[in-house]
C-alpha cells in the first residue's frame, strides 16, 4: 500500500468583519490553502484546508484593542459540485495567540486560546474564485484555565482564490 501525494488545489485570501462578545467589532484577514478533495462527486465533495491569519478585536467603549494571530486545519463540505454556485459548510479548529488576556471586562484566561470556526457559504464566478460566507468563531481555553469567559464573533467574510 503506497501513500497518496497531497497536492494544493487553490490558495485564497479572505477578509472578515464581525460583531463580537462584549459589544465589540472584530476584523480578520487570512490566507487559506485548500488541498485535493478526499471525496469528490457531482453531488458533493469533502476537502481539507489550512488557514493562517490575524485579527483585531476593537471594544465599542474606549478599551484596549486585542491583536492576535491564528492557525487552524479544517474541512469544507461542498454540495452540488456541478453547478454555477456551490454552497458549502466549513469548519476549523486551531490555536490563537493574542496580545491581551481580556477584552473589555471579558476575561479570556490566557493569551493562548483555542479557536473554533463554523461557516456556511457559497463559491461562484469564473473558476469559482469568489466566496462569501457567514461565520461563527469561538475563542476560549475550553475550560483549561480559570476566568475563561471566551470570545465569540458572528460575521461575514469574502475570499478570493488565485
Amino acid at each position: 500500500m503506497s501513500a497518496r501525494a497531497v497536492h494544493a488545489e487553490s490558495t485564497s485570501v479572505g477578509l472578515n468583519i464581525s460583531r463580537g462578545s462584549g459589544d465589540s467589532t472584530a476584523f480578520s484577514i487570512n490566507w487559506m490553502q485548500k488541498y485535493d478533495s478526499w471525496l469528490d462527486s457531482s453531488l458533493f465533495s469533502l476537502t481539507p484546508l489550512a488557514e493562517i491569519g490575524g485579527h483585531v478585536w476593537i471594544p465599542d467603549d474606549d478599551g484596549d484593542n486585542v491583536w492576535g494571530l491564528y492557525v487552524a486545519p479544517g474541512l469544507r463540505f461542498t454540495l452540488f459540485t456541478n453547478t454555477n454556485f456551490r454552497p458549502y459548510l466549513e469548519g476549523s479548529v486551531g490555536g490563537s495567540l493574542n496580545t491581551k488576556k481580556k477584552i473589555d471586562d471579558r476575561k479570556l484566561g490566557s493569551n493562548l486560546l483555542l479557536r473554533t470556526r463554523g461557516s456556511v457559504g457559497i463559491t461562484f464566478g469564473e473558476t469559482f474564485r469568489h466566496r462569501i460566507q457567514g461565520d461563527y468563531i469561538h475563542y476560549s481555553t475550553w475550560g483549561i484555565t480559570d476566568n475563561d469567559a471566551g470570545y465569540n464573533t458572528y460575521g461575514i467574510s469574502y475570499g478570493y482564490s488565485f
